[in-house]
């Protein structure tokens, strides 16, 4: 991998730790529409459950996927020197 300069490497963890937040604030979004949601019948709130359970498993493994690719990459951005 290319060596990034010190600049360019605060940017790439920024733009990362972004997406991890993006990520949260899905999840949390998600986990409050299920809670505050107000259905006429079961199987509306069911149905409605289910893709929310869908977006938070997602968003889940979307800030995981974020995070090693942040973790584990790290070590080839930077020089040894820096």
């Amino acid at each position: 991998m290319k060596i990034l300069s010190e600049k360019a490497t605060m940017l790439r963890t920024r733009i990362l730790r972004f997406n991890i937040l993006l990520g949260l604030i899905v999840l949390m979004t998600a986990f409050f529409l299920m809670m505050t949601g107000e259905y006429s019948t079961l199987a509306e709130r069911q149905q409605a459950d289910r893709a929310y359970n869908y977006i938070m498993i997602g968003s889940l493994l979307y800030m995981a996927t974020v995070w090693f690719g942040c973790v584990f990459t790290k070590p080839f951005w930077k020089s040894k020197s820096q």
